[in-house]
């Protein structure tokens, strides 16, 4: 292993690019449960379906974009923790108060606003088909009896798909626990491989691992090799590419994206791992960008929809849940240009409003991630670490 892990670049336009990576992963399964709860099927237009082919696949692509998250965020967690390895500042407990605050500060608020907007639909019987999961949508059951206490509390402290199912109307949930246990397993099992530990701390974190690793299941398991490849990108240093070569790479990368999400040739796991190398192998090169930050506005937005994808993917569900029962009811529409009209601005509203929510939660993570250590550790953030991919 790479001794001195970069640190992951703040000033090169690498980091733009993560960026903009990380706020089209986010708009991709945003936009898929938007065209689900909304739009019939493919098979079901009923007229210029040939028009309609590739915004179907570009929309169909979110568990695709959960891989990217996977990946990206092994690269910005294992960074960190070798960073306070070989500053010799490890500690689990600023370790996981790092990672908790920036996980429970977007999870906890999406918890409860999730549960007051599908109680909401449910109390005001809008489209109870649509509440009940009977509507074709491929993406909720009977919301009604996912709304338990004990599935809230095993959401917030990262069971769902464990213990218990994922929130209301919230699937996507289904990721943080995952990236929660992958939090978990990296640093028990980097500590218990790293030369110079005791031998009482390397069997500790090893039997931690072990505990984990049977507690979580295969299913969780089978995808942490991608977010290993993140590690991968954390110790590997990048060469130094052009904008010729990533423009190659985008356009090779995204038509194989978009494929795996629609073939039939691979699927499930093996599918997850072919674009987890496609992965890799993309943002290694994004990585290879080493020009100034230029100051223009597609930076500024690429840096802002950034900021709140964590947001965006955590909230948005129950939101557009609710905004089909009020504007669609119980029977999706057909993608004509009057309802793809009407269609665009209630995504634009999803999007508004997981804004909103974000400027009350994740823009101030590090103001509360300094307060929560001061009263804590007696210390405030010296630091400013990189946030998840999501």
């Amino acid at each position: 292993m790479n001794s001195s892990p970069r640190i992951p670049f703040t000033s090169t336009s690498a980091s733009v690019l993560l960026d903009l990576v990380r706020a089209v992963a986010a708009l991709l399964v945003c936009v898929e449960h938007w065209r689900n709860l909304l739009y019939v099927d493919y098979r079901q237009i009923a007229a210029h379906r040939s028009l309609l082919a590739i915004p179907y696949v570009m929309t169909d692509a979110g568990h695709q974009a959960v891989v990217i998250f996977f990946v990206l965020s092994g690269y910005l967690i294992s960074g960190s923790i070798f960073r306070m390895a070989q500053r010799g500042e490890w500690s689990w407990k600023l370790y996981l108060t790092h990672r908790l605050v920036r996980l429970w500060i977007v999870l906890v608020p999406a918890l409860v606003l999730g549960a007051l907007l599908d109680n909401l639909g449910l109390r005001l019987h809008l489209a109870p088909a649509l509440y009940a999961g009977q509507t074709g949508t491929h993406m909720l059951g009977d919301i009604s009896t996912l709304l338990h206490p004990a599935i809230f509390f095993g959401n917030l402290f990262f069971v769902q798909t464990i213990l218990v199912p994922t929130f209301g109307s919230n699937g996507p949930m289904w990721s943080l626990a995952n990236e929660f246990w992958y939090y978990v397993l990296f640093p028990c099992a980097f500590l218990a491989l790293r030369p110079g530990t005791r031998a009482h701390w390397r069997i500790l974190n090893a039997l931690v691992f072990f505990l984990c690793a049977w507690f979580v299941g295969p299913t969780i398991l089978l995808l942490f090799p991608l977010w290993l490849l993140g590690t991968l990108l954390a110790v590997i240093p990048p060469p130094r590419s052009s904008s010729l070569v990533r423009a190659i790479a985008a356009v090779l990368y995204f038509p194989l994206l978009f494929f795996l999400s629609k073939t039939h040739i691979v699927q499930g796991v093996p599918s997850d791992y072919i674009l987890g190398a496609a992965t890799f192998v993309f943002l290694w090169l994004l990585l290879g960008a080493k020009s100034a930050v230029p100051s223009n506005t597609g930076v500024h937005l690429a840096r802002v929809a950034a900021r709140f994808s964590y947001t965006l993917y955590l909230v948005h569900v129950p939101f557009l849940v609710l905004l089909t029962a009020l504007i669609a009811g119980e029977a999706r529409w057909q993608p004509d240009v009057r309802h793809l009209l009407y269609g665009l601005g209630a995504l634009l509203l999803a999007i508004g409003y997981a804004y909103a929510v974000a400027s009350l939660t994740e823009f101030r993570t590090d103001k509360v991630r300094g307060w929560v250590e001061e009263k804590l550790l007696g210390k405030a953030v010296r630091v400013k670490e990189p946030v998840p991919a999501k």
